[in-house]
This record gives C-alpha cells, sequence and structure tokens, in this order.
C-alpha cells in the first residue's frame, strides 16, 4: 500500500499534484494547465459552456430530466447527446453505453419522443450509473456483479454491462452485444434490451 503523498512509479509525465491531509490528486501528461478563480471560470471559452458536473451532490434527477426536455437538447440523439459536455460534464463514452443499456434505450432516440416516465428513467440511471462508476469503477449493480462473481467471471467480465462486450452475451436477456458506431466513437448495446423505438 502507497503511503499519502508516495508518488505511484509510472513513465507518464505528472505535471500537477495537489495532496491534502488524506489524499492526493495527481494530474499526468496534460498539455494545458490553469488555475481560473470564479469569473476567470466564467469566461473561458470551452470551461463556460460545461453543463452541470455529473458527480455534483446537489444535481437532482428532476433537473437531468428537465434538461432533457429543453430546447437545446431534447431534438437530439442520445447517442449524440451523451458525449456533449455542455450537456452534462463528466460524461464519456463508456458510460454514454452504460447508461443507454441500463435504461433500456436505443442511442437514436430522441428525448422529445419519450414520455416522462422515460425521460425520469433515462435521469435516474445517468446519475445513478455516473455515481457507481466514478465510485467503485463498476457500472453493473450490486446484485448482478455478485452473481457474475459468484460464476467466476473477473473483473473484465463483471466490470460492463455492455461496454467492450461486443459478441458476448447480455447478462440480462443472454443476446449477443452489438459495437456500432455513432458520433464517430464506438457504441455498445444489446439489441433485445434495447430494441429501436418503433419497435418497442
Amino acid at each position: 500500500m502507497r503511503r499519502r503523498g508516495e508518488l505511484p512509479s509510472t513513465a507518464r509525465s505528472l505535471r500537477v499534484a495537489l495532496h491534502t491531509e488524506t489524499d492526493s490528486a495527481l494530474l499526468y501528461s496534460a498539455s494545458d494547465i490553469a488555475v481560473l478563480d470564479a469569473d476567470e471560470l466564467l469566461r473561458h471559452p470551452y470551461l463556460a459552456r460545461l453543463g452541470p458536473d455529473l458527480l455534483d451532490p446537489s444535481l437532482h434527477w428532476r433537473d437531468l430530466a428537465r434538461r432533457l426536455h429543453g430546447p437545446a437538447f431534447r431534438n437530439r440523439s442520445l447517442g449524440a447527446l451523451y458525449l456533449d459536455q455542455g450537456f452534462l460534464a463528466g460524461l464519456g463514452n463508456y458510460l454514454r453505453s452504460e447508461i443507454l443499456f441500463a435504461a433500456g434505450l436505443h442511442p437514436a432516440q430522441r428525448p422529445r419522443d419519450m414520455d416522462r416516465k422515460t425521460r425520469n428513467r433515462l435521469a435516474r440511471a445517468t446519475l445513478e450509473i455516473g455515481w457507481r462508476a466514478y465510485l467503485g469503477g463498476v457500472t453493473n449493480p450490486e446484485v448482478r456483479v455478485a452473481a457474475l462473481k459468484a460464476a467466476g467471471q473477473s473483473r473484465r467480465g463483471y466490470r460492463f454491462a455492455v461496454f467492450g462486450r461486443d459478441g458476448l452475451p447480455c447478462h440480462v436477456c443472454g443476446a449477443a452485444i452489438e459495437r456500432i458506431e455513432v458520433g464517430g466513437r464506438r457504441l455498445y448495446r444489446c439489441p433485445s434490451c434495447q430494441p429501436c423505438a418503433s419497435t418497442r
């Protein structure tokens, strides 16, 4: 076990190290680093356009459901929207696949075509999967993880529901997970659990 403040052995270039009494945050290989005050942050050309932080404890699923239905986002496909940091900061490619699977939604669906109950389900799944991923690095629910571990699966086998699992059976229904390209990035889905909107 590494002591607080002790740096890991790596060939990467450490650019910033922030230490508190209990934890350390290490930033490697960054090309652009800035420390900004609140006013500078509001004027930054990229950062000022970011949406709410996925891990902001004050962000409620109802806020996210309203945002999904707002005029700036309601007409976009979920596959595109869930990579847009202006919609929600902190989302990434693997979270996009995992969230859409958990919500049972096809990436081509748009918020405007969903009823309130479906938008609410997506908003809840977004926050739940986001927090689960960031706190433990695993997106599957604990019950599924326990069952997969009991079946002899390694972390690689139980970490994700769909991401990186193309051709493998869905943990829920057994259908083969497929890999598609959306927005120039790979996206994984279960064709049975996430059918096209017209077949639901």
